[in-house]
């Protein structure tokens, strides 16, 4: 494993035990097993640091779904998968630190901006691989369920609200796959 891999690994799982207050580079090097200089080449401030985990932290959980999307029913792979990670509260933590470390940092919302195109994109490959919908407009609407729905977990922390998440999340997929009829006819010249 390579240093920057291990800086991000070690941040996922600092966030995981401890929250986005622990996620301050001396305390990420360490946990890496780096020196701050190491970490400071790879992530020179904390906003890039708290990119570098967010991104790597969602990548890896889409790259999951889509190898489970081979193997299982799509809508239950989609709605377990990221359930889990909506109880894992990694994600939905850094990205609301994301957004509030943006208020007083206002150059990070280019990159915010990005990472959202990125997530969307994402989404909208795994909706269509799992042939639940194939537009722009339902990752649109499954991103945006699914964010409301981790923030409102997340607030509550309590098996009912984990409960609401994977059934908010199988009721979005349920829409979605009944709206997602075959494409329209073109008319052709």
């Amino acid at each position: 494993m390579d240093v920057k891999e291990s800086i991000l690994r070690a941040g996922v799982a600092l966030l995981d035990a401890q929250g986005i207050a622990a996620l301050t580079q001396p305390k990420v090097a360490r946990a890496a097993g780096v020196k701050q200089s190491h970490l400071t080449y790879y992530f020179p401030k904390r906003t890039d640091l708290l990119l570098g985990i967010a991104e790597h932290s969602i990548d890896g959980i889409l790259a999951n779904l889509a190898a489970r999307l081979e193997k299982t029913v799509p809508s239950a792979a989609i709605a377990d998968t990221i359930a889990a990670l909506g109880n894992s509260g990694a994600p939905p933590r850094i990205m609301l630190g994301l957004i509030v470390a943006a208020d007083g940092e206002p150059e990070l919302r280019p990159a915010l901006q990005k990472l959202v195109r990125h997530i969307r994109q994402r989404i909208l490959a795994l909706l269509e691989q799992a042939g639940i919908a194939n537009s722009a407009q339902a990752a649109l609407l499954f991103h945006a369920t699914l964010i409301g729905l981790a923030v409102m977990h997340e607030a509550q922390r309590t098996d009912q609200s984990a409960a609401e998440l994977k059934a908010g999340l199988n009721a979005i997929l349920g829409l979605l796959g009944n709206s997602a009829g075959p494409e329209p006819a073109r008319n052709s010249p």
